[in-house]
Formats: structure tokens, C-alpha cells, sequence
């Protein structure tokens, strides 16, 4: 284990282009921000893209991408590119 840890906040549709997005916790109320969208109007493929994010303000910090993945990314796959292990409520090491 690297010793850098996230856990899911949140899962949902974007309200402005609807493909999944989600939120994920990675400890002193840092988080990022995962938003794919399932179909690019010049590709006709997803694009994953990750954001660092404030998790007690609810924003975005920044939005230059951790990491940017052509194909949905989400349900972990981007957190794990990112080197981040995924844990569950009980299982974090704060």
C-alpha cells in the first residue's frame, strides 16, 4: 500500500451533459472529482476526466485534470490510475 487512500462520496448523473460522475474523499477535505461523458460529439467515445476538489466547500479547485482517460473511467478505474486505493466507510486511515 502507497499510503494514499480514497472512498467514494458520492455517485450521480452530471445535470449538464448526463454521463456518471462521482466524488471521492482523499482525507483532510481534499477530494476529486470524477466526471465522464459518454459520448463526444467528434469521437462518438467517453472521456474521463479527473478534477482535484474541496470537499468541504463542494467545488472544483482546479480545472487543469489530474488525468484524462478515452473511455468511462469512472467506478474506481480513474481513482486506481491515479494511485489511490479505494476503501470502504470503515476501512479509512486518516
Amino acid at each position: 500500500m502507497n499510503g494514499k487512500q480514497a472512498r467514494l462520496v458520492e455517485r450521480r448523473r452530471n445535470t449538464f451533459h448526463g454521463g456518471p460522475c462521482e466524488l471521492w474523499d482523499i482525507g483532510g477535505g481534499r477530494g476529486i472529482f470524477v466526471d465522464c461523458r459518454e459520448c463526444l460529439p467528434d469521437t462518438g467515445k467517453p472521456k474521463t476526466m479527473a478534477f482535484l476538489a474541496d470537499i468541504r466547500q463542494n467545488k472544483i479547485n482546479s480545472w487543469d485534470p489530474l488525468g484524462t482517460w478515452y473511455e468511462d473511467a469512472t467506478g474506481g478505474r480513474a481513482i486506481s490510475n491515479l494511485g489511490y486505493e479505494i476503501v470502504t466507510s470503515g476501512e479509512r486511515e486518516d
